[in-house]
């Protein structure tokens, strides 16, 4: 009995969108009179002094002013507007002649436009309390945006990406592939949350079940898996961390990085906690130790460690803004570059009875930094979307004096702790609720299973990159933070959508921003050499997989989550000629060739050479022509299967999830 393909959101997910948008009816008469007064009185305004930057195509500061709902939503600053207190609103605060980040950049708005929008403000209040623009509180709900609350909280996520996927299919006249088959599916998503393609025998299991929830089943369990947790770590580890060579590797698993991340992955802690101590690398317990290994690889180094960490936690590429401001996107400023580079240093890495630990000072860090045109400023502690944080600053040419009383003793054998100190100050003051926290990880999580973020390239979350699906990754990000920031849940979501299961399609359109099929992804390295292992059935794997060979295949193959990926000379000689590839795909050393190597029936031996590699059966010309080849009696047979087996292995089908 086979089931029915679930291509069309389910009737009761539908039916609750339909009931919930019906309740707009009852507040039509008064956002008639809002809409008669935004386009009488507000639009004017935003038309002469606003839109040059806040338009729905450039969105400077991931702010869109042409419509009230872009009003309501979120900036890369916070909320816009407040309807708890439309007074207090960011809006009126940066138009005001003193804001420390003044609107418009140039000029000054008239004290008559600026008492026009704050009427109009106190008016959309009204409705905002009502629930109708679903607004949100600045002082609460930072990442709330425009359309962040079309969808009720409780509709699925996975039904939200279809609906907000399709529709811009709508929009473009665009029919999007076909579901992707089972077998497909299976080796995509065992790809995607383990690192592997399936087993022949995983595959056959999930092929042979009747059940018409088999795919979510599957997710499941993958994604609650030791092997989900190795893989989403490594995966982490390369984005954060980059390639390393063998040494730094072995230092960090001494350490416990790996393990740390690999256990509150797989027993799925939220990603803020997990954020606040790694950027704090202050261990509580044995189990916390791993995490300063973020901020103590990077050797001291605080300009690095500020980069990285904009990076890594919250998408935005702040390089461009050591000298100057961002030239690009206005939002990011040169004072974001050395505020955040000031958070981290006071800091210092030390050895200590219980390892290695990062120490920080009480006193110190205090300079100014100079922009390209002469002009310097203090490097306050502020970072991109926050405000200052308040911090006593000695008097000029003073000396401070390092004083026991600034510090509150550590525990035994751990670093003394500043009464103030800047690394907690910004993982208790600007880490939390930050917009960016959770739409940093939802984009790189969709890039990671869709082939491309939301926002492409994923660490470039800037007003000169916009959201291919902004109403999209704000609602997601929204339920992200609901979930409790769970990675698990994320991916389910991500993996359970219509738009994850599309097939690849020739025919594909040829913006693939529109995620109207699958977009081809190269394997990561790990997932690539784990692959190889599992197809092999390698009878000296321990070897097959030492720290040392799986390094160098590493670092020959560093590619994760990069806006496009270019094949070299060093890859080709790997794979065509190296002493590891030789070594392994051999009769020698895989039993699966070696049976392969017995069999008597070439067209069988063909169908398991397809099967085990590509998860397919060959089509008749491929038939053809291995079977031409398989036949050549000049060679042994023994080698005829390696070389055939070696042009699977290395082919682009291979190499590539899709």
């Amino acid at each position: 009995m086979t089931s029915r393909p679930r291509s069309l959101p389910s009737f009761c997910g539908v039916a609750v969108y339909l009931l919930w948008l019906s309740s707009f009816a009852f507040a039509q008469n008064t956002t008639e009179s809002i809409q008669q007064r935004w386009e009488k009185e507000i639009r004017p305004i935003f038309s002469t002094h606003c839109l040059n930057c806040h338009n729905a195509v450039k969105q400077s500061g991931q702010l869109n002013l042409e419509s009230i709902q872009g009003l309501v939503g979120n900036s890369l600053s916070g909320a816009v507007f407040d309807p708890q207190n439309s007074s207090e609103s960011l809006l009126l605060k940066v138009l005001a002649a003193n804001a420390e980040s003044h609107m418009p950049p140039k000029g000054q708005l008239a004290d008559g436009d600026i008492a026009v929008l704050a009427s109009f403000l106190n008016d959309l209040s009204t409705i905002a309390d009502r629930s109708v623009w679903q607004a949100g509180s600045s002082k609460t709900s930072r990442a709330t945006t425009s359309n962040s609350e079309t969808y009720p909280a409780h509709v699925p996520a996975h039904l939200v990406i279809d609906l907000e996927i399709a529709k811009r299919w709508g929009e473009n006249g665009i029919t999007p592939a076909s579901r992707t088959n089972d077998a497909q599916f299976a080796r995509r998503l065992y790809l995607d949350l383990i690192g592997r393609i399936p087993t022949t025998t995983e595959l056959e299991q999930f092929l042979a079940s009747t059940d018409s929830a088999k795919r979510d089943v599957l997710i499941d369990t993958l994604l609650t898996s030791p092997e989900h947790a190795l893989h989403l770590s490594e995966l982490l580890t390369a984005l954060f961390l980059g390639r390393k060579d063998v040494g730094p590797i072995r230092q960090a698993k001494k350490v416990g990085w790996y393990d740390y991340l690999q256990t509150a992955i797989q027993n799925d802690r939220p990603w803020n906690e997990v954020s606040a101590e790694i950027l704090l690398a202050r261990p509580t317990d044995k189990a916390q130790e791993g995490a300063i290994w973020y901020l103590y690889s990077r050797k001291n180094n605080h300009q690095e460690i500020a980069e990285a960490v904009s990076r890594d936690f919250f998408g935005v590429r702040i390089d461009c803004a050591q000298c100057h401001d961002h030239p690009l996107a206005n939002e990011i400023l040169q004072k974001h570059y050395w505020g955040l580079a000031a958070f981290f240093n006071r800091s210092t890495n030390v050895d200590t009875p219980k390892g290695p630990r990062i120490a920080e000072s009480a006193i110190g860090g205090f300079s100014e930094f100079a922009n390209i045109r002469g002009s310097s400023a203090p490097n306050e502690l502020i970072f991109l979307g926050t405000n200052v944080v308040a911090e006593m600053r000695p008097a000029k040419d003073s000396k401070e004096e390092d004083r026991e009383e600034f510090y509150t003793p550590g525990n035994d054998g751990e670093p003394k702790i500043p009464k103030f100190s800047r690394r907690q100050q910004f993982v208790e003051q600007v880490l939390p609720g930050h917009p960016l926290l959770a739409q940093a990880m939802v984009n790189r999580m969709w890039g990671h299973m869709l082939g491309r973020g939301l926002i492409h390239p994923v660490d470039a979350m800037d007003s000169f990159h916009p959201a291919s699906h902004p109403e999209l990754l704000q609602w997601l990000s929204r339920d992200f933070e609901r979930s409790g920031y769970r990675l698990r849940h994320l991916l389910r979501n991500i993996a359970r959508s219509q738009t994850y299961q599309l097939s690849a399609s020739e025919n594909a359109p040829q913006d693939p921003a529109l995620f109207a099929s699958a977009i081809a992804k190269p394997l990561t390295a790990e997932a690539f050499y784990r692959s190889l292992d599992i197809v092999l059935k390698l009878k000296n794997q321990e070897e097959f997989l030492s720290l040392e060979n799986r390094v160098a295949f590493a670092n020959l193959f560093p590619d994760v989550l990069v806006e496009e990926s270019f094949a070299n000379v060093s890859q080709g000689l790997m794979l065509t000629n190296s002493e590891l590839m030789n070594k392994f795909v051999s009769v020698e050393e895989s039993a699966w060739l070696a049976d392969l190597a017995f069999q008597t029936d070439i067209a069988k031996t063909i169908e398991n050479l397809f099967l085990t590699t590509m998860h397919r059966t060959p089509d008749e010309e491929e038939k053809q022509r291995c079977q031409e080849y398989l036949s050549n009696s000049s060679r042994p047979r023994a080698k005829l299967i390696e070389d055939l087996a070696w042009a699977l292995l290395t082919s682009s089908e291979f190499r590539f999830n899709h």
